[in-house]
């Protein structure tokens, strides 16, 4: 791809009501998704006193997860189907990345101010098409049994980052106000910025980044298999794209190996259904 990326132009149609809906969830829904599925894996643990049906154990076909990872989260929708000793996955996850640095402060010498992030000059959603296996290491052969899994997965990912807009305080005597503009350190004090603009403001500008990666990880799965299964994934993964992303605009900023490889770690939880 170029250095320009591909650009995606949002219709004004799409951000009415449904996109500010859209917009609060990746901002602030995600902690009450986190709580349901949390709430419905707990909500299984009564079955582990039942006795064990006349059936035989098989792993969940569908089901929804969260992810939480240092550089952002995802939620996904997962499918699985079991061959012999292994499991054949597939899932596409959605989600948000940020630089776990980012510091929000808010300036107090500027009125009706609001927070802001200091290094943050871009919004950034990521999309992921994991495929893989995972290798059972200790099957789940009662009600109370928790069975271990491996996992490994190659995925595909790709980054939408747009600019990162600021509400910039112009102090002239009686014309003073605010102004949105696209945040860029080099050039704006940070002594004038009284806030972060819409979320959605600059969409159009972005450009799409794709990449190559892998993950690998281990799962406990639990559950009332009858009805539910649920799986806590703890692992890393590596993402190397095409690109440098524009999130870190110093090279300074730049933990991993090089500034277009992601190596991301992340707890993930899932909850489906069984056969």
């Amino acid at each position: 791809m170029g250095e320009s990326g591909v650009k995606i132009y949002a219709f004004r149609v799409f951000w009415g009501k449904v996109g500010e809906l859209y917009l609060w969830y990746m901002r602030k829904g995600l902690l009450g998704a986190i709580v349901c599925f949390v709430v419905l894996g707990l909500s299984t643990l009564h079955g582990q006193d039942l006795s064990a049906p006349m059936v035989p154990i098989k792993p969940k076909l569908w089901g929804v997860g969260v992810n939480v990872r240092h550089f952002g989260w995802d939620v996904g929708l997962i499918n699985e189907r079991p061959s012999l000793k292994r499991i054949n996955t597939q899932s596409v996850w959605f989600g948000v990345m940020r630089d776990p640095r980012e510091m929000k402060v808010i300036n107090e010498r500027l009125p009706g101010s609001s927070a802001f992030a200091i290094e943050r000059i871009t919004h950034n959603l990521s999309l992921r098409y994991r495929w893989g296996k995972s290798l059972l290491l200790s099957d789940r052969d009662a009600r109370g049994d928790v069975g271990l899994r491996l996992n490994a997965s190659l995925q595909l990912p790709f980054n939408y980052s747009w600019p990162t807009y600021v509400w910039l305080y112009n102090p002239a005597p009686l014309t003073d106000g605010y102004t949105a503009v696209a945040y860029d350190p080099a050039i704006h004090d940070v002594g004038l910025i009284g806030g972060t603009a819409a979320y959605g403001k600059g969409f159009s500008d972005g450009q799409l980044i794709p990449g190559l990666g892998g993950v690998v990880a281990m799962q406990a799965e639990w559950g009332s298999y009858r009805n539910v299964s649920n799986t806590l994934t703890l692992g890393f993964g590596v993402d190397r794209y095409a690109k440098k992303l524009p999130m870190w605009y110093r090279t300074e900023m730049n933990r991993n190996f090089f500034p277009s490889v992601f190596v991301t770690f992340a707890v993930g939880f899932d909850y489906g259904s069984s056969r």
